[in-house]
């Protein structure tokens, strides 16, 4: 008897887990962030090298959104912000910040687990940074730019409204720099493969 409770039970855990919807719907918005550190971090559990995921705002902290018109379709933003400061207690001090922010359309297809997305974004950007010795004039950066650019990438939902996603993005930018009065711009065209993201759909 107990074992066919049991047998029915993990039955029924099993219907209720498949009926859940693992991808976004029409009406869902979402939040995502680089998943490089938590999954370093999962990864290296079982040996001396694990360490707890952070968030580097040196390197530039990433958060993403969405807003799903139709189970297939979304608008997606971006944003991302680095803060840099140092100081080696001899005189010498660096200070800095930037901030890009996007703003893009997603297009996706597949299944309940696994879907595949491609879609536009444009870009801009701004940065700064100031540079101070003691005894001598402060050295100032600042630069701003835009672009547009395409994407396409891959989704695996490992859980209802879960995701990791990576996706490789391709497009042009446009720079100007002001470096201690001297200007200069650059104009590039070039693509990128990101790393890892971790999406909540809600």
């Amino acid at each position: 008897m107990k074992k066919l409770i049991t047998t029915v039970c993990a039955i029924a855990i099993s219907f209720s887990i498949n009926a859940q919807d693992y991808t976004p719907k029409s009406g869902d918005w979402s939040i995502g962030t680089d998943a490089t550190s938590m999954l370093n971090y999962v990864g290296n559990l079982f040996n001396s090298n694990a360490t707890a995921p952070t968030v580097d705002f040196a390197g530039g902290a990433a958060i993403s959104g969405k807003m799903f018109t139709d189970d297939m379709t979304a608008w997606r933003a971006t944003a991302n912000l680095g803060l840099t400061s140092t100081d080696d207690g001899m005189g010498h001090e660096e200070s800095g910040f930037n901030l890009t922010v996007g703003l893009g359309k997603e297009f996706r297809r597949g299944g309940e687990r696994l879907q595949g997305y491609y879609g536009y974004m444009a870009h801009l950007s701004i940065d700064s940074e100031t540079h101070k010795e003691e005894g001598m004039d402060d050295v100032e950066h600042s630069g701003m730019g835009f672009g547009a650019s395409g994407f396409i990438g891959v989704e695996y939902f490992v859980m209802p409204k879960i995701g990791l996603s990576a996706e490789y993005s391709h497009g042009l930018s446009y720079e100007s720099h002001d470096h201690a009065g001297t200007e200069t711009t650059d104009l590039s065209i070039g693509g990128s493969t990101t790393s890892l993201g971790l999406n909540f759909y809600f």
